[in-house]
């Protein structure tokens, strides 16, 4: 069997689909393309390298809103797009986190929502500090989302019996997603009104 990136890729992910990132090693991405473990290091340098071609494959099928004009629509769709994605593979949040973002499509989406929340007012001093704000809250929500989905009806009713009925919890995780993302996204604005009152004060 040759052995490609492509091939690389394929056995990875089957890995971690069906035993999750704990069982992802180098001697079992070995066993998985039946090939002796040694020979893996010609293709890859080590397990860093491996989570970014990885990390590289997933981004790759996230889908930029490079048409929509309205910069508050296109990161609330960008937002949307990379939750999609990183739910398609098991435990892909943790090769995301674990991966350096400078492969290709994950430069091309980290300029992109940089170019984008400098439409939307952010200014440059600020925007990678809310780009990363953005990408934790993704993160997160979609690592919460993947455990929470465990929890059964009649569980999170229990929410509310412990914590007051008004405070039932909602298993409606794109309402949930979007509140989230519609909260920093309206935080952003209200911190650059008041960066723009402290400048014109002077």
């Amino acid at each position: 069997m040759a052995i490609t990136k492509e091939a690389i890729i394929k056995a990875s992910l089957d890995i971690l689909n069906r035993d999750g990132i704990s069982n992802l090693s180098m001697r079992a991405l070995a066993k998985e393309l039946n090939i002796k473990a040694a020979s893996l290091y010609w293709h890859i340098k080590d397990k860093q390298d491996l989570y970014e071609m990885i990390a590289e494959h997933i981004n790759q099928e996230i889908a930029l809103p490079e048409t929509l004009d309205d910069a508050k629509e296109a990161l609330t769709t960008f937002a949307l797009e990379i939750r999609r994605v990183l739910l398609k593979t098991r435990d892909a949040v943790d090769i995301f986190a674990l991966s350096f973002p400078s492969t290709p499509s994950r430069i091309k989406a980290i300029k992109f929502i940089l170019s984008t929340l400098t439409k939307y007012g952010v200014s440059d001093k600020n925007c990678l500090s809310a780009a990363n704000i953005i990408n934790n809250y993704v993160l997160s929500f979609v690592a919460d989302e993947i455990r929470a989905k465990h929890i059964s009806s009649e569980e999170a009713k229990q929410f509310g019996l412990i914590f007051g009925e008004q405070y039932e919890m909602s298993l409606d995780f794109e309402q949930q997603f979007l509140y989230g993302l519609r909260v920093i996204l309206a935080g952003l604005l209200v911190e650059n009104e008041i960066a723009n009152q402290k400048f014109h004060e002077f």
